[in-house]
């Protein structure tokens, strides 16, 4: 099947079409592996196996890309909506090497070590990964759709939920991701950069993108516990068959509950208010990766 026909706006419109609906496919039923090189091979080939049949034959799903040859450099031009300029981004030459820091990023992707960390911690080590595994960049194609559906799978069996999809709510947002992801990978990049015009470009674009927030303090706004969605979003007997951990926020707000209707009887307002100030307190613990001693600050 051909779509040399279409106009670049339609192939990009076809591409995107049978892409989103692998990816929604993909949360539905998520490949089973252990977050090694197999299963981020195997998250490619889910997303882009429709291509290569509708005309896309440079598309090679599940398969790395081809090492880039001694003494070149491998980078992109990028163009922000909101910044005017034009930035850079270098990513490894995906040799013998790369493949190897592969397979050593990835055996910190373990959801049962994950799991044991605060949010805090959490973020910082996602960030970690992400970065490590932009920057060796191992595919033709589609490289961060791979990555965002690969550390949201990974995220949620660490007990956490990764909305990567609040950095498409606009275009700001969604410059912000960029321009974090770019900066940290760039830095990565400069050691083994073979040209002096790469390094200039990359530098250029590090000056140009100096101050703002990194990846990590980005990651920050998208990384929830599910425990803490669920105290927020569900009801509390759900919330409790799912996360059994709950059962002292519960049991805090339910101690508050009776202590202000005995220090304010008859003043429904004022014990609302009062409720819902150590509500937003028991969230934010929550949200912090807290489960116990809701009373401290």
């Amino acid at each position: 099947m051909s779509n040399k026909s279409l106009t670049d706006e339609q192939r990009e419109q076809l591409e995107a079409d049978f892409t989103f609906k692998r990816i929604y496919e993909l949360e539905l039923y998520p490949v089973q592996g252990k977050f090694d090189a197999s299963h981020l091979r195997q998250v490619n080939r889910r997303i882009f196996q429709d291509l290569p049949g509708v005309g896309f034959d440079h598309v090679t799903p599940g398969e790395y890309r081809k090492p880039v040859p001694d003494g070149r450099d491998w980078m992109k031009q990028r163009g922000l909506s909101t910044v005017n300029g034009q930035f850079f981004v270098a990513y490894s030459r995906m040799d013998a090497l790369a493949i190897n820091r592969i397979d050593i990023a990835l055996a910190t992707a373990t959801p049962a070590e994950l799991r044991n960390l605060k949010t805090s911690e959490f973020t910082a080590r996602l960030a970690t990964l992400y970065t490590e595994l932009d920057y060796l960049h191992p595919f033709s194609d589609g490289n961060s759709r791979t990555l965002r559906t690969f550390t949201r799978q990974l995220a949620r069996e660490a007990g956490y939920q990764l909305e990567w999809e609040r950095f498409g709510g606009s275009e700001v947002a969604r410059d912000l991701l960029y321009i974090a992801r770019d900066r940290s990978v760039n830095e990565l990049a400069k050691p083994h950069v073979q040209h002096e015009n790469t390094m200039r470009k990359i530098i250029f674009t590090r000056d140009r993108l100096d101050g703002n927030r990194d990846l990590p303090d980005l990651l920050r706004d998208v990384v929830r516990p599910g425990r803490a969605v669920a105290f927020e979003r569900s009801p509390e007997a759900q919330a409790l068959e799912d996360y059994p951990e709950l059962k002292e926020a519960y049991k805090t707000m339910r101690e508050a509950a009776r202590y202000f209707a005995t220090k304010w009887p008859g003043k429904v307002a004022a014990q609302e208010q009062a409720i819902q100030t150590v509500m937003n307190h028991v969230q934010k613990r929550l949200n912090a990766g807290e489960t116990t001693d809701f009373c401290n600050s």
